[in-house]
């Protein structure tokens, strides 16, 4: 049996595809976590944001849509997502090797806090995904809390940058992709 090989594609951000991949987001995501289809859509097309999809050129595994980000000298990963279908694979793995490889000076993520869950499934679901990211190499910033539109997370990075990026790198990381000083308002530091 020959073993499949995978690579980034990435997406040509013409309508049609930035549909579909609104798509995806909306039934990989909560409500909340997912930036108006009109900002994305204009930092796609402007070349702001990058969206590429896991394939082995038949099929989409999965996706990511991250930022390059100069003065982390590495990405910005807003979303990152195996298809359902593909989950539990080894596919979510693949797809961190395969950023990695696109970035090799680091990335950078974000992920819900589970010391704000609602419930223990939500609580074990967080944890979930934290160990996730440290199985492939990423760490937790132990000084960085933040609600960003009332959400609190944690940063993640694997390339050992903590002291790379603080409170207000963050600000303007969303202010880039919004388009409007919002980093200020709607994201705050946890304590």
């Amino acid at each position: 049996m020959q073993t499949k090989k995978y690579y980034l594609k990435k997406m040509n951000p013409t309508n049609i595809n930035i549909k579909v991949l609104y798509n995806y987001l909306k039934q990989d995501f909560e409500r909340m976590e997912i930036f108006p289809h009109f900002v994305l859509k204009r930092n796609l097309k402007r070349g702001v944001m990058e969206a590429v999809y896991l394939t082995d050129g038949q099929e989409k595994y999965g996706y990511a849509i991250y930022q390059q980000v100069e003065a982390f000298e590495g990405i910005f990963i807003s979303y990152l997502a195996i298809l359902p279908k593909y989950r539990s694979s080894g596919l979510g793995s693949e797809l961190i090797s395969q950023l990695d490889d696109l970035s090799p000076n680091g990335m950078l993520l974000e992920v819900e806090d589970p010391e704000a869950a609602g419930d223990k499934k939500d609580y074990t679901t967080r944890l979930r995904r934290i160990r996730f990211y440290e199985r492939n190499g990423l760490r937790i910033n132990s000084d960085m809390k933040l609600n960003t539109f009332f959400v609190s997370l944690r940063l993640m990075d694997n390339a050992g940058k903590a002291a790379a990026y603080d409170f207000s790198f963050y600000q303007k990381l969303y202010n880039r992709i919004l388009g409007l000083p919002l980093g200020s308002i709607f994201i705050k530091e946890n304590r």
